[in-house]
């Protein structure tokens, strides 16, 4: 979301890798830490698959922007970078170069289904407004 929140703040153009109209499922961090500490707390949830818990009102990458550019008050506009500019970016941006690998993530739905922790936990995720709000905030604060 770096390139969403950092964009917007400067006043620019908010950026996406690949499919900016594709469902993209994003955790809130503090939540996947409380879930985290569950999970190693839990001994009966040892050798199972869980997903994390997220909002399950999952996001296209268009929808993400919107919701932090009105968070914002800023332009909702958003820049698609294409997936092959990773390798080339990365040579200025060595981070990029990394995130080639990850770009299954971007070009297809990614959508993350955490029911099973959810109900085995009655876990109530941050719904995606609340945490792009705090992130605003917390992002805001750090300047």
């Amino acid at each position: 979301m770096n390139l969403v929140y950092d964009n917007l703040a400067k006043g620019k153009t908010a950026q996406w890798f690949g499919n900016a109209d594709v469902v993209h499922t994003m955790g809130y961090t503090p939540d996947l830490a409380k879930a985290t500490a569950i999970l190693g707390n839990t001994t009966d949830a040892y050798n199972q698959i869980w997903n994390l818990p997220v909002d399950m009102n999952s996001l296209t990458g268009r929808e993400w922007v919107r919701l932090f550019a009105s968070e914002m008050n800023a332009s909702d506009k958003v820049k698609v970078l294409p997936i092959w500019s990773l390798r080339p970016l990365g040579v200025f941006v060595p981070i990029l170069k990394e995130m080639a690998e990850m770009m299954y993530q971007f070009d297809r739905p990614y959508n993350f289904d955490s029911s099973k922790f959810i109900n085995r936990f009655k876990f109530i995720p941050t719904t995606n407004k609340e945490a792009v709000r705090q992130t605003i905030e917390m992002m805001n604060a750090l300047k």
